[in-house]
């Protein structure tokens, strides 16, 4: 029994010293993220490349992960990410659409194409992310084949890949 006692009281203190021990510093980088790319102009007649064009995903599906795992899909193709979350409320989907604040935005037909010759891009005032709105819905199935260029018919910016710089030192 007094062993017992020992082990009650050792554990104790060791607990009581741990609870009330000063908590490590952790450092915290004040700086602002380097960018993932700059603003450049493609003139018509030129190519866009998926590379150039930034995508946010929305869920607008009862299926937890579906925007995010659609972002992993569509940066697998080459398009850079932008954000992911959950669409609005009142935003029904049922499979996918693309929305773009830019009458014949190429960039959101490049995007429009990975998802099938049939998906069509929507034009709205609401932008949801940066670059181009995907929202995805309970019946979407994945990526189509598809190209990940377009040739552009009216110039347009895109997000020009920045390359990541050396560390000085």
């Amino acid at each position: 029994m007094m062993i017992l006692i020992g082990v009650l009281v050792t554990a104790s203190m060791w607990g009581w010293k741990a609870l009330f021990a000063p908590v490590p510093a952790v450092d915290v980088v004040s700086e602002d993220p380097s960018p993932t790319c700059t603003t450049e102009q493609v003139k018509a007649g030129q190519k866009i490349k998926a590379g150039q064009v930034k995508v946010s995903v929305f869920n607008s599906s009862n299926r937890s992960g579906l925007a995010g795992q659609t972002m992993d899909l569509l940066v697998e193709r080459g398009f850079v990410g932008g954000d992911i979350g959950n669409a609005p409320s009142d935003v029904d989907v049922r499979r996918v659409e693309i929305w773009s604040t830019i009458e014949n935005d190429a960039r959101a037909k490049l995007v429009a194409r990975q998802f099938g010759k049939s998906v069509k891009v929507r034009y709205k005032d609401l932008d949801l992310g940066v670059g181009v709105d995907v929202i995805v819905g309970d019946r979407l199935k994945g990526l189509k084949r598809a190209p990940k260029t377009l040739l552009v018919k009216n110039s347009v910016d895109v997000c020009a890949p920045v390359e990541p710089s050396a560390p000085a030192g």
